[in-house]
């Protein structure tokens, strides 16, 4: 093991080397000094001479340099310095391309560096390295990716699914630009796996492009990777396309075949996703509390989800919730927006028929929906519905009443409730009619208003012939 040279032998040595003294370093060596500097000036002459960028210099240092560990640190910094004539000769004098992180090298962005290490026995498939490097937006490894998978076509699946992972990535982020660049590279959107940061050992959680795609708001995404009705299960891309309330992804997906009523009761499983989403499109007010409130959706903030559910609606899909839960995620979801969100989604089931009006009572039946509904209630009404609180009903009633209350005691004020009832059963109700200047019709109405009685139909006529007549009923309390 060389000996550790002073601090103050190491130093001189480093100055050397900085300011490129290359014979006096060359002398240096000849005479038997050691290049193991001490730890604690955290440099070597190596690393100096990088730094430099001298190439004979490095050489020089490199042929004499004992320590492995000196030369794979040497050689990490040469890539990052770029310098591949530098890399080649440290290879070439013991630096171990195995010492770099093939992802560092893939960092440089430098083709002809990646290419070297490459072709010098680079680790490209442990931590997946060109998968990261697409994630990073590294264009200048794309054309190495599809020559090293053509090499090694005993790792081509491996690599295919680094390729694969950060297509599905690009695809949910609605990248177009990366989607587009990896397509032409040779990713497979048809491969099923995981996304970056997921576990790789639970395939019931692997995706493949074409469904990250359906997280895009951006319908070109799926666009891009042409999708094939025949070749593709487009149906099941559907409902996570709607529960994302994304219109223009949903109508494209309809264009090309996809069928919204998928569940066994007849249902639309699409539909169900999309109601249930209408609770996220609420914003957030942070100024109302401390940890901030939600604030009803608006329609036009909700607009995107409506025209997801009439695109649905209008290719015949049918709303049958499952069960209660289900009925009770879209109460959820439409308690978070304005009521006249609500009254159009009714509105639209009604018009397509897409639902059963027991269905519908039971989503807008509960006690909260009704309050929540009060400022709709009359357009409700015109559409069959009775979304009135039980408190409401009562207070109606109670009004209605107090109104036909004060009507009588007004009309009572005017007429003698007393003095009308003994003139309709002396003489004929028509002859009365005309000393009040109103008609007979009139003069009945104010009666049954007034609960006066009158005489039968027939009654005058009877008297007339001296048949018995009916006992006269005596006059009630107005307000009993």
């Amino acid at each position: 093991m060389p000996r550790t040279l002073s601090t103050i032998e190491a130093k001189h040595l480093l100055r050397l080397c900085k300011v490129g003294k290359l014979f006096e370093v060359q002398n240096w060596i000849a005479s038997g000094n050691s290049l193991c500097v001490p730890a604690e000036l955290k440099t070597t002459p190596l690393k100096v001479a990088l730094d430099t960028g001298f190439h004979s210099l490095v050489e020089l240092l490199v042929c004499n340099e004992e320590s492995q560990d000196v030369k794979n640190r040497a050689l990490q910094q040469a890539v990052s310095l770029k310098g591949l004539d530098l890399i080649e000769l440290l290879v070439s004098h013991g630096g171990e391309v195995s010492s770099v992180p093939f992802i560092e090298v893939l960092y440089v962005w430098d083709p002809n560096i990646i290419r070297y290490f490459l072709n010098h026995g680079a680790d490209f498939i442990t931590d997946s390295p060109f998968a990261v490097a697409f994630r990073e937006k590294i264009r200048t490894a794309l054309r190495p990716w599809r020559e090293c998978r053509e090499k090694h076509s005993d790792v081509a699946a491996q690599l295919q699914e680094q390729a694969d992972q950060a297509l599905r990535h690009f695809c949910f982020e609605g990248d177009l630009k990366w989607v587009s660049l990896l397509m032409w590279a040779g990713a497979d959107p048809r491969s099923a796996g995981p996304m970056f940061d997921d576990d790789e050992d639970d395939p019931a959680g692997y995706i493949t492009a074409l469904h990250a795609a359906t997280y895009s708001k951006d319908f070109q995404i799926l666009k891009r990777l042409k999708p094939d009705a025949k070749r593709d299960d487009i149906d099941t891309l559907l409902p996570n396309a709607a529960g994302g309330g994304r219109a223009s992804l949903v109508e494209y997906l309809l264009e090309l075949g996809a069928k919204p009523n998928d569940k066994p009761n007849g249902g639309s499983s699409a539909l169900d996703d999309c109601l249930r989403g209408f609770r996220y499109e609420a914003p957030i007010n942070f100024y109302q509390t401390d940890y901030g409130r939600r604030s009803k959706a608006s329609k036009y903030k909700v607009s995107e989800r409506l025209k997801t559910v009439q695109l649905l609606l209008e290719q015949s899909a049918l709303w049958r919730p499952d069960d209660k839960y289900q009925l009770t995620e879209a109460w959820r979801g439409l308690f978070e927006c304005e009521p006249d969100v609500t009254l159009e989604l009714i509105d639209q089931m009604i018009k397509h028929e897409a639902s059963t009006q027991d269905t519908l009572k039971d989503l807008i039946g509960t006690p909260a929906m009704k309050r929540h509904l009060t400022p709709v209630i009359g357009k409700f009404a015109r559409l069959g519905f009775d979304v009135r609180t039980k408190e409401r009903v009562v207070e109606e009633k109670r009004q209605e009443e107090a109104h036909r209350q004060w009507t009588l005691r007004n009309l009572a004020a005017r007429y003698d409730r007393q003095k009308i009832y003994d003139e309709i059963w002396s003489e004929p109700i028509q002859h009365v009619a005309k000393r009040y200047g109103m008609s007979d019709v009139g003069l009945g109405k104010i009666c049954k208003k007034l609960k006066i009685p009158r005489p039968g139909l027939g009654y005058w006529a009877k008297k007339a012939a001296g048949k018995p007549l009916p006992k006269q009923p005596a006059l009630p309390e107005l307000l009993s």
